[in-house]
């Protein structure tokens, strides 16, 4: 038995189940972490001003700013992206992808530059505030990230499948993923899991070249081992009866 690590029969239906994530479910998401993000941000701010250091919050300031520009782009790629899976709409996608990475990379060294003035100054309760509230605002910005990760992945089913496809698709994985499972809980239902791979695999093998169309779509979307390879490559040739 594989290492649940390196599982890709419960990679591969986990990939399928955040496939048909409700858009407007996920849209709120993003909001409500962009949310917590600036409210956490407007928090460190008071905490430099206490500094009373004209230099420090002057660099907080234009470093704060940038954040602000950066992160108002970064949410109006997600908000392209968005529309493009309402309207089934693939152009141009590998290009807002690109763009999407360059802003989320401007965020992440703004916020990279903003931790550290704190972490370079603060010491004792001041300290663990600023460490508490940069916790904070990496776990939004990891729900947020997430999200965006699972929008590329959708992007990519839509390069390669047609809209009735995908359309099919959805409606075999909303018959049979369970929904009720974060991705660490779905260890721990692994054998519904293998069952729905299973069916939906069954079920869209009856389709012409769309099983194979959606396990190409799922190998650049999850992360591959030599032993998820050959463990892929098993379930696709039938062989992997047992995990």
């Amino acid at each position: 038995m594989m290492e649940k690590q390196f599982n890709p029969v419960i990679k591969a239906v986990q990939s399928l189940r955040k496939l048909s994530l409700d858009i407007k479910s996920t849209n709120k998401e993003i909001q409500s972490c962009d949310q917590e993000i600036r409210q956490k941000i407007e928090d460190c701010g008071k905490l430099i001003a206490t500094t009373n250091d004209s230099m420090v919050i002057n660099l907080w300031i234009r470093e704060k700013a940038k954040l602000m520009e950066n992160s108002d782009a970064l949410l109006d790629v997600l908000k392209k992206i968005e529309q493009k899976f309402n309207d089934k709409d693939a152009s141009g996608l590998l290009e807002i992808w690109e763009t999407h990475e360059s802003y989320k990379n401007f965020v992440l060294e703004n916020f990279v530059t903003m931790e550290r003035m704190g972490s370079a100054i603060f010491v004792g309760d001041k300290m663990e505030k600023w460490e508490s509230a940069w916790s904070d605002i990496k776990n939004s910005l990891h729900k947020i990230l997430s999200i965006s990760e699972t929008y590329h992945l959708k992007l990519k089913v839509m390069e390669i499948l047609e809209p009735d496809e995908i359309d099919s698709l959805t409606e075999d994985i909303l018959k049979h993923i369970p929904w009720n499972y974060s991705d660490e809980e779905a260890y721990q239902f692994e054998q519904e899991y293998l069952v729905a791979y299973k069916e939906i695999k069954e079920s869209q093998s009856k389709k012409k070249n769309l099983w194979d169309k959606i396990l190409n779509a799922l190998a650049g979307g999850i992360e591959e081992t030599p032993a998820h390879r050959v463990q892929m490559r098993r379930w696709m040739d039938g062989e992997g009866d047992s995990v």
